[in-house]
Parts: structure tokens; C-alpha cells; sequence
């Protein structure tokens, strides 16, 4: 089997999100095709993975679809800049490794799951992540402390017993607020307590609450925070300083009585190692679709293992990214909890998949199918931006 060409959709803005979402499409000689995502949908640089991609497509034309070390390594040291790293190195490789997962898993008959070894759990707890933009079909932000319980409720009711908020997103009023840097004006620790103490009321005392600051707090406003909510029970504390100094990350753990969680921007086993040597993460979040994919994945969290650091994949994604999550959390030993986001939701990226696959009472189960178990519609083809590498 040889790889014949790679598609690239750069999907069209999605009209709540204003996110583009950024797949692949991996064919071979034998009529068998594997699919992938970049982690990239949101912020600024979304095009610069497609162009890496592209980029990278042609060294894959004419290659064994199953030797996947092998490419892997061809994609880090015959780049060049692949041995620089960064998210736009690391989302391109990790798109592509996911798809030639996928094509092994279809072409053996298996799902991606048996070949990552086998499943060591058969259903994924989830939490309901970022209630901040409301839990349902309508993606708007949230302002009193009052929608924030509301929103709680809401994924409780559906069999959620862990949610996760941004607490310091926006203001009363919905409205974002600024990166809040350097000691915190007591404005927005009284901000962020009301929204977190309100959840608890809602929600009582034997739900997990994760909180999140998205890196927009740094070391010492994330440390004041902290201690504003730890009575409230935070299950864990998720980005809450730039993931760029690994030190600075300890000096919050050595401060704060709650768990603390990194990763959506750590890329490779090379990036990670410095957090485990330094024991200041207690939680790893690789993103799928941009620390390597499958085959840099499992080394990370098999690293992670060795250091007691369990395991939460990074999911904000389309149906590709979420089903390709499920597949590697199930084979691990170190699992925490799965971020079911907000996204997945919403019609904008319902309607690019075929296969919706939602928790049941607050747990997954993995897909059955071969591969990842993922396909895209006809949607993805009219409504993206259209690159093809043979």
C-alpha cells in the first residue's frame, strides 16, 4: 500500500464560533483513506498549518501508510524546521499521523483503539467544558453569576457530574475581559469567586469543578485566584500561566492547594519533559491534533505514567478530533476525564461529520468502527477552502 495524495480543508468560517476548522484526507493505491485535524481552528495561525501541511504532504506520496515511526521521524528531521518545533510544526505532523492511523485501523479491519493496545477502560467519564459559552446549541457568552449556575444545572441534568468554567473570561455584562496580569485588582478576584461559589451552590458539594484561565492570569494574579476558590473544591486548576517558563508553572504548585492542568499549548515529549522533571503538572492535556498525533501522543502520556501525571486529551475540535481523542484515552493506564466541549454542541460543526458521537449520562464509549470511526460529509467540500497534494 502507498500513499497516492493528501487533501487539505481549510473549513469555512462557522458562523458562532468564528473558528475554521482545518482537516485532512490521506489516500492510497489501494482505494483506502485515512482522515485527520489540525489543532488550529482558533486564534491566529490557522493558515500557517495549512501551509505546513501542504508543505509536508509531498515527502508523505509514495510511502507506507503503516510505517508511521518512520514518517514521523522523516516529518522532524527532513523538514528542517520540524526540529524547531512550535504549534504550526506540530499541528502539520499531527494531522497527517492521525490520518495514517485511521487508514491502518480501516485497512486492518480494527479500531485505532486495538492498536494502541487494546482497551484498558470500556466507558470515558467527561466533563462538560467552557459552560462560560452556555451548554447547548447557542454559543454566547456568559455575565451573572446566575447564568453561570444555569449553565451548570443545564449539563448536570444531562448526566455531567464534572463541569469546567472560565471564570474570568468576561465581564458582568458578557463582555471579554483583558489579559489580567500582575497582581489582581480585588474587583475580579470578588469576579471570579461569585461565579465559582454560585456553580458550587447549584450543583453541590459532589460535583467536580475545573477551573480554567486559558493562560490570561500569570504567576502571581493565577496564584490569587487560586486561593480565593480552593474551598470550593476545584477538581483542578487548568492554564493558568503561560505554558512557555515550566519553572514558573512549579512556583504556582508549591503555592496553590489544588490540582494544576497544562498542555492545549505543550507539543511533543520534548516539550512536556521539562514539566515532569519538575513535577509542576499534575494533569496533561496534549491536544491530538497538535502535540504529534497518535504515535507522539502515547509517548508523551507513557512518559507521564512514569512521573504520576494522568492524562486529559485536549479535545476543541471537530467530530474527527473528538473521535480520535476517545480512541486514545481508552488504551491508557493514566487517564483522568474527557473535555467534552462546548463545540460539539453546535450545529456549525455537527453538520461537517457523519457520526455525532455525545456521552450518555456523562460517559463515552469508544467508536467501534474501523479506524477512528469518523467520516466527513459533503459540507466539508462546499464549504472549505480546497488544497490537494499528489
Amino acid at each position: 500500500m502507498k500513499i497516492t495524495q493528501v487533501e487539505i480543508f481549510h473549513v469555512h468560517t462557522r458562523p458562532q464560533s468564528g473558528q475554521r476548522p482545518i482537516l485532512v484526507k490521506v489516500s492510497t493505491d489501494e482505494g483506502i483513506y485515512g482522515l485527520g485535524e489540525a489543532g488550529m481552528a482558533y486564534g491566529k495561525g490557522g493558515s500557517g498549518a495549512v501551509g505546513a501541511i501542504k508543505d509536508f504532504a509531498g515527502l508523505l506520496i509514495g510511502e507506507d501508510p503503516f510505517n508511521t515511526e518512520k514518517i514521523w521521524e522523516k516529518l522532524l528531521k527532513e523538514t528542517f524546521w520540524g526540529q524547531g518545533g512550535g504549534t504550526i510544526i506540530f499541528s502539520a505532523i499531527s494531522a497527517l499521523d492521525i490520518a495514517l492511523w485511521d487508514i491502518k485501523g480501516k485497512s486492518l479491519g480494527v479500531p485505532v483503539y486495538k492498536l494502541l493496545g487494546g482497551k484498558v477502560r470500556s466507558k470515558l467519564r467527561a466533563y462538560a467544558s467552557q459552560l462560560q459559552l452556555g451548554w447547548g446549541k447557542v454559543r454566547r457568552p456568559k455575565g451573572p453569576k446566575e447564568d453561570y449556575a444555569e449553565e451548570a444545572r443545564k449539563a448536570i441534568a444531562e448526566g455531567y457530574d464534572a463541569v469546567k468554567i472560565d471564570v474570568l473570561g468576561f465581564d458582568r455584562e458578557g463582555k471579554a475581559l483583558p489579559h489580567l496580569e500582575g497582581p489582581l485588582s480585588h474587583k475580579y478576584i470578588a469576579l471570579g469567586e461569585e461565579r465559582v461559589a454560585a456553580i458550587r451552590e447549584a450543583v453541590g458539594p459532589d460535583v467536580d469543578i475545573i477551573i480554567e484561565n486559558h493562560a490570561r492570569t500569570d504567576l502571581v494574579s493565577a496564584i490569587q485566584l487560586a486561593k480565593a476558590v480552593e474551598k470550593y473544591n476545584i477538581f483542578f486548576y487548568e492554564e493558568v500561566n503561560t505554558p512557555l517558563n515550566p519553572q514558573l508553572l512549579r512556583e504556582v504548585r508549591e503555592k496553590v492547594n489544588i490540582p494544576l492542568a497544562s498542555g492545549e499549548r505543550i507539543y511533543s515529549r520534548w516539550g512536556y519533559l521539562p514539566y515532569f522533571e519538575n513535577r509542576a503538572i499534575d494533569v496533561i492535556q496534549p491536544d491530538l491534533g497538535s502535540c504529534g498525533g497518535f504515535s507522539e501522543f502515547k509517548k508523551i502520556v507513557d512518559m507521564a505514567h512514569a512521573y504520576e501525571v494522568t492524562v486529559q486529551a485536549h479535545v476543541a475540535g471537530t467530530g474527527v478530533a473528538e473521535a480520535a481523542a476517545l480512541h486514545a484515552e481508552a488504551a491508557i493506564p493514566n487517564f483522568c476525564i474527557h473535555e467534552h466541549h462546548q463545540k460539539t454542541l453546535l450545529p456549525e460543526y455537527q453538520e461537517l461529520v457523519v457520526y455525532d458521537y455525545q456521552p450518555k449520562d456523562g460517559y463515552y464509549t469508544v467508536p467501534e468502527l474501523p479506524g477512528i470511526g469518523q467520516e466527513i460529509t459533503d459540507a466539508v467540500y462546499k464549504q472549505s477552502d480546497y488544497v490537494v497534494v499528489k
